[in-house]
């Protein structure tokens, strides 16, 4: 009897341990959102509404570069008529990603950290964008309209454009789209044999895997 119940006891611990290492990851997922998320008047947040996230400056900055307005004084961002954005939310840019499929749209800032990470995508690794070599850009997995929650919904031969802060675009077509183990870092290769390749990064729903899409300039 005794030997049953010590198995029961254990099995009832390792229960317990799961189901707290499960609500952690939660609770660290949820405090993760909710510092990119924008509040209210009445001091609610909202994390899916993207007429929320940005205030109205922001959304009209956004727009500039593909109407060409008259730039506007704001202390976030230098921008003229002719070129893109310089900064976004304090943060450097160093690109902006246009992913049509999915609709979205995002500035790259350029560099990485775990703070501009909450903000935007950010370059993750490599040179410069549109040049020879793999631009690697890391985003995370957020239900907001800058991230790369739907990420996911790309297949190969889909496109996209990535426009450097010299306004130069670059039109890239998707070859492979793969999820990876965390410690599998081969997707971060500079070894293109003299191709402008893009690799765009995030993590899977349960944050467990990597969801690795790499496409090539055409």
């Amino acid at each position: 009897m005794k030997t049953k119940d010590r198995k029961h006891q254990i099995i009832f611990i390792g229960f317990v341990i799961t189901i707290f290492l499960f609500i952690c990851v939660l609770v660290n997922q949820w405090i993760a959102i909710r510092e990119t998320g924008k509040v209210d008047k009445q001091g609610k947040t909202n994390l899916t509404s993207t007429e929320n996230v940005n205030t109205k400056n922001e959304i009209q900055n956004e727009n500039k570069i593909s109407n060409n307005e008259n730039p506007t004084q704001d202390t976030t961002a230098n921008q003229t008529e002719e070129s893109m954005l310089t900064t976004y939310k304090g943060y450097p840019v160093i690109a902006k990603l246009e992913i049509p499929k999915i609709n979205l749209e995002t500035y790259v800032i350029a560099e990485y950290s775990n703070q501009a990470l909450g903000v935007s995508v950010t370059k993750f690794y490599g040179g410069n964008p549109n040049e020879v070599g793999n631009f690697c850009i890391a985003g995370h997995n957020y239900v907001t309209k800058n991230m790369f929650h739907d990420l996911k919904k790309l297949d190969v031969s889909d496109t996209f454009t990535l426009i450097d802060t010299n306004n130069n675009k670059g039109i890239y077509q998707i070859y492979l789209v793969e999820t990876v183990e965390p410690d599998e870092t081969q997707c971060l290769s500079q070894k293109t044999d003299g191709r402008i390749e893009v690799t765009l990064i995030t993590c899977t729903t349960d944050s467990s895997k990597r969801i690795i899409v790499k496409a090539v300039k055409i």
